[in-house]
């Protein structure tokens, strides 16, 4: 790949870091799976993929702390779940809960983030920022969040 980074392979290690921190299933070569929290991946130059699973179990129901998968290995990666945070969504929802003006919110796809005033990021784990319009934002967030889990329609 001579040092540059194809944009199907940017793509790719950009959606596997989005689900860092999510339920996945890996299915094995030899047909062994398991499913497990996502913690770490590393994504060697030879284009090895290599994971790190906590809370694991394998299909048997067995469980593990950690398990190191090797990237020859893989034959799968699965993400059963839909994530609950579409940033596109909650950045109009953005918009028409606190009337913040289109111009002051970017939506950064690759990393699942919106950002305010280029001065506070949300994305489904919280906001970083402070003070009083990080705390409104804090609470649209899980106001969006809620409604969302409960499957009710966003109005944007």
């Amino acid at each position: 790949m001579s040092g540059v980074i194809q944009p199907a392979v940017r793509s790719l290690i950009s959606e596997l870091n989005n689900l860092i921190g999510n339920e996945i299933v890996v299915k094995l070569v030899d047909g062994t799976t398991y499913t497990g929290k996502l913690v770490g991946l590393d994504l060697s130059e030879r284009l090895t993929l290599h994971l790190v699973l906590e809370n694991a179990r394998n299909q048997e129901g067995r469980s593990f702390y950690k398990v190191f998968v090797n990237g020859s290995r893989i034959s799968e990666i699965i993400f059963e779940s839909r994530p609950v945070f579409d940033p596109e969504e909650f950045s109009r929802y953005l918009m028409t809960k606190l009337n913040i003006p289109p111009t002051s919110i970017r939506v950064i796809k690759e990393v699942h983030a919106v950002y305010v005033y280029d001065k506070f990021k949300i994305t489904e784990n919280g906001v970083e920022g402070s003070g009083a319009l990080a705390n409104k934002l804090y609470s649209v967030l899980q106001e969006y969040l809620e409604l969302k889990k409960r499957g009710a329609q966003i109005q944007t």
